[in-house]
């Protein structure tokens, strides 16, 4: 498996983390664990489909990939190659007029969410261009084509720079401290722009600051420890549910990007 990543024009950069191009010659099965971020998805050639909950299903050619709460495989044919734009916290949200919490522990066809006209246009020119650069470029448009006039509640800008300050070791009764809003309100309105619970979103946020921090002199324990968690037990038991396994096997073969 190639990855290439690229980053986004400064028009786009408060919106878009990253692009990842991934091409696989020989067919591949990646292990996914659970995203803070949304991704929208493009496939270039070969198909792609997805293991989730012991069900298997094709990927839409042009979709969106919601937050979930427990990791999936995706499987890359022979000779394929795929698009990712890797969303930030407040991505999806400028592109969609949805409520973002509709796509959540889903991944949907782009069909119906985009106009039909610049979702086909934005297709056939990826079809037939012939360089990575130039599908940056293809993409890059297709999201300025698509970007809403919808202004993000400063609420909510507070309340996620807490959760990412804090690697999401933060009480949700702390989160409100300071704001002139109530908890179920700002549950509400977080939902509906980011696209989960702030329980959740911090929950991610905890769990890959601690993958992040492991190395091969670390000690679990310690890891668990510095990420918040109450023990060692609470910490496996919190990492098999997003990985599918415990930290002592995903740590001998990870696979994050």
């Amino acid at each position: 498996m190639k990855i290439q990543s690229y980053f986004p024009s400064p028009e786009l950069l408060p919106y878009v983390q990253k692009y990842l191009i991934i091409e696989s010659e020989n067919g591949i099965e990646n292990q996914i664990l659970p995203n803070p971020h949304l991704v929208l998805s493009f496939q270039l050639r070969g198909t792609l489909r997805s293991l989730e909950s012991n069900t298997l299903y094709d990927l839409p050619r042009a979709g969106i990939a919601g937050f979930r709460k427990s990791a999936r495989k995706i499987i890359y044919s022979k000779n394929s190659s795929a698009l990712l734009v890797i969303l930030t916290e407040i991505g999806a949200c400028a592109f969609f007029k949805e409520p973002i919490s509709d796509f959540y522990g889903k991944t949907l066809s782009l069909e119906g969410l985009i106009p039909k006209l610049i979702l086909q246009n934005t297709e056939e020119q990826l079809f037939d261009c012939k360089n990575n650069i130039g599908r940056i470029s293809l993409i890059e448009n297709f999201l300025l084509q698509n970007r809403k006039e919808r202004m993000l509640d400063p609420i909510l800008r507070q309340t996620l720079f807490k959760i990412q300050k804090s690697n999401g070791n933060i009480k949700i009764k702390d989160l409100k401290q300071g704001l002139p809003i109530s908890l179920d309100s700002l549950e509400k309105k977080f939902k509906d722009s980011i696209g989960t619970t702030l329980k959740h979103y911090s929950n991610l946020l905890r769990l890959r600051s601690a993958i992040t921090s492991y190395s091969g002199k670390t000690n679990l324990t310690d890891i668990a420890n510095v990420a918040g968690y109450f023990d060692q037990s609470h910490f496996n038991k919190e990492f098999k549910l997003y990985t599918g396994i415990s930290p002592k096997v995903y740590f001998q073969h990870p696979q994050n990007w």
